[in-house]
């Protein structure tokens, strides 16, 4: 009896982790670079957030507002982009539901992380338009990576850190093409982090969550399906998070760019 509580437990923690774990990981990891990068550049990342907000608000907005019908929400107000942000916000999504309705609550936990699903298939959409080539390479290892049993971490970044590199070799062949690709996804990546209002209307639904969660591994563990379950969710976030990875890599590029620059000022001053 004791060992099927725990086995349940663990199961359940499993379900919680491989549903949630990747988003939450990936969303806190892009919203460190935003404010590593913001605290770099100081009053400087002020205009390059403004230009970029251009392209990367209304990915994010749209983020939020896709999920509303989803989940029983209706849009009551929406703004994609204002060009003067107050305090930070460069727009917004307002929405009502029915308090009653479980699914509609439990809805604010996937409207609050909208933008991290309308990021990621935006950065996929123009890595496929703008670098085809090298897109179609990165599928082709990563799959290969997320196949083998034998496949580790430090693989799946070096695909990555190929398909960066490539990237960067596209502008050879076709700089239009590629100053474009590249402009729009580091654009996106920046704006793509959860604000402080998506994570709190997102936490707010966690327990709604938490309970339709349990509700659903009750009777898959009775049914004796937890273990197969738990290895689908683990292959399904491994091909998530090797795609989410290449927006952290973007977004850690913002970073790598302002320490350059806080670099090239001291050399400057110092001489």
């Amino acid at each position: 009896m004791d060992n099927a509580i725990f086995d349940f437990i663990l199961y359940f923690f499993n379900l919680v982790i491989l549903t949630l774990g990747v988003f939450a990981g990936c969303g806190l990891s892009v919203r460190l670079c935003s404010l590593a990068f913001a605290r770099l550049s100081g009053s400087g990342s002020g205009t390059v957030f403004d230009v970029t907000s251009i392209i990367g608000t209304p990915i994010h907005e749209l983020g939020h507002a896709a999920m509303c019908p989803l989940f029983g929400h209706r849009i009551t107000s929406m703004k994609l982009w204002s060009p003067r942000a107050e305090n930070g916000v460069y727009g917004f999504v307002e929405h009502s539901y029915n308090k009653r309705n479980p699914w509609a609550r439990m809805g604010n936990l996937f409207i609050g992380i909208g933008p991290l699903f309308s990021g990621l298939g935006f950065v996929i959409l123009m890595l496929w338009i703008c670098f085809p080539m090298q897109w179609n390479d990165y599928l082709v290892a990563s799959r290969a990576l997320i196949s083998s049993e034998q496949a580790s971490a430090g693989e799946l970044f070096s695909a990555i850190f190929s398909l960066l590199i490539g990237i960067f070799k596209a502008f050879a062949s076709n700089w239009i093409r590629s100053l474009l690709g590249m402009i729009v996804i580091l654009a996106v990546s920046l704006h793509v982090s959860l604000s402080w209002a998506d994570v709190k209307d997102s936490l707010g639904a966690l327990p709604v969550y938490l309970i339709m969660l349990a509700i659903f591994a009750i009777p898959t563990a009775i049914a004796g399906l937890s273990e197969s379950i738990v290895l689908t969710l683990r292959l399904f976030n491994l091909r998530l998070l090797s795609i989410f990875c290449i927006i952290i890599a973007f977004a850690a590029l913002w970073v790598l760019i302002a320490l350059l620059v806080r670099l090239v000022i001291a050399l400057i001053r110092a001489f």
